[in-house]
């Protein structure tokens, strides 16, 4: 096998430069359900959508309001049938404060509301082991590193760097069910050289309500040990998705569910899958 992709791959990686310092995951949700299917090889899948929370807290500052997240990006590209490298964030998060609680951070936090900032991003290696068509089950591992890009000033950052690894299973029956199951190793904001390890997990199931229209559930979370500002995560969602050939748009109604996060939002999300590397055999 021979690839001729040296123009598209050189395009490629200058994407990444210009993508990857403007992409942010918020610390403050658990993370997203990963399928355990790679992309075609050679192909790649770029995602942009918006949310909104409101009552979301974050409580190294003690802020908490109604929370906006505007380009939500991810983006992914398949460098093999068993290699797929992610990146996903978001350009903008900005809050608008409905309460100041004192906190660690509290002193500070700048005094404007509401307040803003690009935050920290998260890029992925996903690995392929074994396909559901093949072996009767789809089974990946992916790793990611977050990086501490959202400023403890801003009242959205903890200035940490995370580290996450998931094994991700699939299967389908009556619909599509994924899970994932890892650990996240996570910085403490507030004593030096302390770190938090938790339990990560990952619940999709995705039941077809039409040719091309899914009905998604999934729930999230966190658990593990805890300090200031690293807390025990939960969420569910409820939502449709809808396949327009390559474009797949994505609708979520949201609530978190743990001791110490309420908050409620929606979800709107469009991606499109697209070849970025020719390969020829």
């Amino acid at each position: 096998m021979k690839y001729y992709y040296w123009t598209s791959l050189k395009n490629t990686i200058l994407l990444l430069f210009v993508i990857l310092p403007c992409i942010l995951v918020s610390q403050q949700h658990p993370l997203a359900v990963e399928s355990a299917s790679l992309l075609e090889s050679g192909h790649s899948q770029f995602e942009f959508g918006i949310s909104h929370f409101r009552n979301q807290p974050f409580p190294l500052s003690g802020l908490s309001g109604n929370l906006s997240k505007f380009g939500s990006i991810r983006f992914c590209i398949s460098l093999s049938e068993y290699v797929e490298l992610q990146a996903d964030g978001t350009l903008l998060d900005v809050l608008d404060i409905t309460s100041r609680k004192p906190a660690f951070n509290s002193a500070n936090v700048i005094s404007s509301n509401p307040t803003a900032d690009i935050g920290d991003f998260t890029v992925w290696t996903k690995f392929g082991i074994m396909n559901e068509y093949v072996s009767g089950f789809g089974l990946s591992v992916r790793f990611g590193i977050q990086l501490p890009n959202a400023s403890n000033e801003s009242g959205l950052g903890i200035d940490e760097m995370n580290f996450f690894s998931s094994i991700l299973l699939q299967k389908h029956f009556i619909g599509k069910w994924t899970v994932n199951t890892g650990l996240g190793i996570l910085g403490d904001p507030v004593n030096v050289g302390e770190q938090h390890d938790v339990f990560i997990y990952g619940i999709e199931y995705a039941l077809p309500v039409g040719e091309s229209t899914n009905l998604l559930l999934q729930t999230a979370g966190r658990k593990g040990h805890e300090g200031i500002a690293v807390y025990h995560l939960a969420n569910t969602k409820i939502g449709l998705e809808q396949s327009y050939g390559d474009l797949t748009v994505k609708g979520f109604v949201i609530t978190n569910y743990s001791s110490s996060d309420h908050a409620k939002g929606v979800e709107l999300t469009a991606s499109y899958a697209f070849q970025i590397i020719e390969i020829k055999r």
